[in-house]
């Protein structure tokens, strides 16, 4: 969550780590604070699943943990194995619209149905139908909806023999397959990954939006295409709209709103949520080359940023090398700006980029890294604010940054703290850095058929160019750390952004358009030019579309010497973009040129960020990285810690007194042994830690009435006893159904939900 309790924690944690005395490991530790995390080296490797089960025995260099699929075991797994598991992908059944035998809503209803059950039996696929699942942060708004379903006469309705038509494999029991051209219902499976790629979700070079795990944008892209109603197709789209927007007036109106964008896409029964797969990744968990601190993201599993940030070696806590198998090797091109979108590219990144904001494991927010909240006044709800005449906006058509001049205003206004550190070029970080991304993005966002765009780049910063109205750079913060005799400073850039927004959720509108600064302004340029003189396209669609390769600065030799050569001319001329030619000198730009030059002699590839690894060595068989240890770094080690082992709640009881809901918890914890954790329930108390962490509970609840409409929903608050209590608002007469969670630090993965139903007189 991006609260000021978490940051304290992570500041806590961290001024923990510069008094902590660090045990001896292989190297030598001088000073007892850690920039950065935790292996000194992680070394990644594409295996198949039989490779990847040969080398997790492999003694002398065992393979630490393997991502994206199961490993294939001759025989039983291991027993020092253990295994995580995480939303993998979606699986739905599409009616065949050129099938005369369904044309009635009621006969593809009961074809949809009758469906659900050929799904394989494979343990790790789950029928659910329902496109929101136990690993989406909004699955309690939708939870009597998931009850419901496969109770209605639909379900038990019989309808003839149906051709059905497999459009990926495994998916259907053998004698269910149909692949005839005459096919009545078709069964595909779509990877969340995939999903959220094609709509215009990106967590490389722009953060993605708010929603981007949330169960109703996910629906909304994959069921929409296939909604054949005018009228549903329309509500569907302004409700996605207004949800985007944030539009919404309160907890019951935002849930009311996405309950009904899926019945919009579900109603004409075109198409529907009967399933959805699992992904299982395996990690050692042996007492000496083991590893700890296990996260995992609810829909990428181990790939992903924090966890990255998180895993250690039980054996080399402060060091050590980890080996990472992945199930398939890089395919996309290595770019921040519309590359690394295959598995492998998005671990590279995860592992050398820095962005403002990551993604939280466990929920769909993000926690602070490089950019921190700061605290703002803001205008009463509804009214505009003055946009300081100063503040700088990308020019429509050039993208040139051009003051906002005067009688401009915003609905709001989001202050930043940057955690500014030099790039791996040695180049400091400066405001050109910060404001040239605003630039870049109007640029190749904003004109359609233009030699400077891309559709791929337009979708990810769309919300930025919508809403954007100003930013302003307005000083920076110093702060220093003495260790012996030594001193630190550290930079921290103070960032105005302006918005237009109707949201008032400071969470979701600090991600529309954070300072993004974790690569260099003139790496950034650097792609731009070679863009614009069709050397390369920044995304697979665009170079598919203008038969050009997709631009890539590690593995592409060819493209690696048309760089240079424009680093070269640019060294030269002192060239900037024409955003930046009143914010950087040509003196200056030359010395950006020539470091980035040194940086290729010293590397051979392009891929600088001031992010916490560098890439140090690739092949098509293995990707190495090296730890940044530089005190200039400004994330300490054990930041992220917070998030492995979640806790989770059970409501255990649930009564109701009078206007109010009391429900009872327990709580399930790991708990440390040596080197190992264990599962423990508990009651959940007031008091309870895990481990030296307090516990914080978010408790949810909805009220549904019989109408099937969401009347109440919202918080609950901690009674004496440490029960959990919700008042009630007033209630027609009728009966109700409430339903509550307890998401212990914002866990709300797989939920343990409570139910009471009552009637209300």
């Amino acid at each position: 969550m991006f609260t000021p309790r978490l940051l304290m924690r992570q500041g806590a944690l961290a001024a923990w780590l510069l008094c902590a005395t660090a045990p001896a490991a292989r190297a030598g530790h001088e000073i007892s604070y850690y920039p950065s995390f935790y292996p000194q080296e992680i070394r990644i490797e594409p295996l198949d699943p039989d490779a990847a089960a040969r080398a997790f025995g492999n003694a002398r260099d065992p393979l630490h943990a393997y991502l994206g699929a199961a490993p294939h075991f001759a025989a039983d797994i291991p027993s020092h194995l253990k295994s995580v598991v995480s939303l993998r992908s979606l699986i739905s059944a599409r009616i065949n619209p050129g099938s005369d035998r369904l044309a009635s809503r009621d006969a593809r209803c009961r074809a949809l149905a009758a469906v659900a059950p050929l799904l394989t039996t494979a343990p790790d696929v789950v029928a659910h139908a329902y496109p929101i699942t136990p690993y989406h942060a909004d699955y309690l708004d939708h939870v009597d909806r998931v009850l419901d379903r496969g109770r209605g006469p639909a379900q038990e309705a019989q309808v003839s023999p149906l051709h059905v038509r497999a459009e990926s494999d495994g998916l259907l029991a053998g004698d269910e397959r149909s692949d005839g051209v005459a096919w009545d219902v078709g069964v595909r499976e779509v990877a969340v990954d995939a999903l959220k790629r094609d709509a215009g979700v990106t967590f490389n070079a722009w953060p993605g939006p708010p929603w981007a795990k949330d169960g109703w944008f996910q629906a909304y892209h994959l069921l929409r295409p296939a909604v054949s109603d005018p009228v549903d197709a329309k509500r569907a789209d302004e409700i996605h709209d207004l949800l985007v927007d944030g539009d919404t007036h309160d907890d019951v109106h935002r849930i009311g709103l996405e309950r009904d964008l899926v019945k919009a896409l579900t109603r004409g029964c075109d198409s529907a949520v009967i399933g959805y797969r699992l992904r299982r990744e395996f990690y050692t968990d042996d007492f000496t080359n083991g590893i700890e601190n296990i996260a995992v993201d609810s829909q990428s599993g181990f790939n992903s940023a924090v966890v990255m940030r998180t895993l250690k070696l039980k054996d080399l806590p402060w060091n050590g090398w980890m080996r990472l198998g992945i199930d398939r090797p890089a395919a996309a091109a290595w770019n921040p700006v519309a590359g690394f979108t295959d598995a492998a590219g998005r671990l590279v990144w995860a592992i050398v980029g820095d962005n403002a904001f990551l993604p939280i494991p466990y929920n769909s927010l993000w926690a602070a890294n490089r950019t921190h909240i700061r605290p703002a006044e803001e205008p009463a709800a509804g009214q505009s604010i003055r946009v300081p005449a100063d503040a700088l906006i990308p020019e429509p058509g050039t993208g040139r940054l051009v003051p906002v001049g005067a009688d401009h205003g915003a609905m709001t206004k989001v202050v930043y703290r940057v955690l500014a550190s030099p790039f791996q070029d040695g180049t400091e970080m400066e405001a050109a850095d910060l404001v040239y991304p605003y630039a870049f993005a109007t640029q190749w966002g904003a004109a359609p058929g233009t030699a400077t765009f891309d559709a791929e780049i337009a979708a990810a910063t769309r919300p930025m160019r919508e809403q954007c109205k100003g930013v302003r750079i307005t000083g920076a913060e110093e702060s220093t750390i003495a260790i012996g005799d030594r001193v630190f400073t550290y930079r921290s850039p103070i960032v105005e952004v302006y918005l237009n927004t109707a949201s008032p959720d400071e969470h979701r509108n600090a991600l529309v358009a954070p300072p993004w600064s974790t690569i260099p302004w003139h790496l950034l340029a650097l792609m731009d030019a070679a863009v614009a003189r069709r050397l390369a396209a920044f995304s697979e669609s665009e170079a598919r579309q203008r038969n050009l390769p997709w631009l890539d600065l590690v593995r592409a030799p060819a493209q690696r010497a048309a760089l240079r050569a424009l680093i070269a001319e640019f060294a030269a001329s002192g060239y900037r973009p024409a955003a930046l030619e009143g914010l950087v000198s040509a003196e200056a730009a030359t010395a950006r040129w020539q470091a980035l030059d040194r940086f290729v002699d010293a590397h051979d590839h392009l891929l600088v960020t001031n992010g916490p690894y560098q890439l140090r060595r690739f092949s098509p068989e293995v990707y190495t990285f090296d730890i940044i240890r530089e005190f200039t770094y400004p994330v300490g080690l054990g930041t992220f810690d917070f998030y492995a082992y979640p806790a989770k709640a059970f409501v255990t009881g649930i009564e109701r007194d009078g206007k109010h809901m009391l429900a009872t918890t327990e709580a399930e914890i790991a708990l440390k042994q040596q080197r190992d954790h264990r599962l423990v329930r508990i009651t959940f108390k007031r008091d309870t830690l895990r481990e030296t962490l307090p516990i914080r509970p978010v408790p949810r609840y909805i009220l549904v009435g019989e109408d099937g409409r969401v009347v109440a929903a919202g918080g609950a608050s901690r009674e004496d006893d440490g029960r959990f209590a919700v008042s009630l608002p007033p209630l027609q007469a009728g009966d109700y159904r409430f339903f509550m969670a307890v998401f212990l630090d914002g866990n709300t993965v797989s939920p343990a939900i409570g139910r009471f139903d009552f009637h209300s007189n």
